[in-house]
């Protein structure tokens, strides 16, 4: 999962996170942040598929929408515009639910890891703060 997280970030290393915004916590407030995440099937070297989160987070409620940014076919979330996301974060414990299917993770810092379960296979992913392309 360790690989995995570093090739994804790698994936999206130009991303950045905008000036100000800081880590989150369960007592934290903050609005519209963004993250890039990439995910795909534990123990597969294939590219991971990619998406963007828009995230709230409210005194450990979180809130905020996904759109799907990837090429390659057959990702769960295939066209996804803006659809609903919801969770929780305690400590560096963070679980995001998107169209039913939950992410589980941690998070430290401007990056989250984990896994969820999509179509009976556990896929694992990593998220970066910050926007496709920002190049900071």
């Amino acid at each position: 999962m360790k690989r995995f997280a570093l090739a994804c970030l790698a994936i999206v290393a130009s991303v950045a996170p905008p000036a100000g915004v800081r880590a989150v916590t369960n007592e934290s407030v903050a609005h519209n942040v963004p993250y890039v995440i990439g995910f795909h099937p534990m123990h597969s070297s294939q590219a991971p598929y990619l998406g963007r989160l828009h995230l709230n987070f409210n005194h450990g409620i979180v809130s905020g929408t996904y759109t799907d940014l990837s090429t390659k076919p057959g990702s769960p979330f295939a066209n996804a515009h803006n659809i609903p996301v919801t969770g929780n974060i305690s400590g560096s414990q963070i679980m995001l639910d998107i169209r039913h299917v939950t992410f589980r993770g941690t998070v430290e810092g401007d990056k989250m890891q984990g896994s969820a379960t999509i179509r009976g296979g556990i896929y694992v992913f990593a998220a970066q703060k910050g926007t496709p392309g920002s190049g900071r």
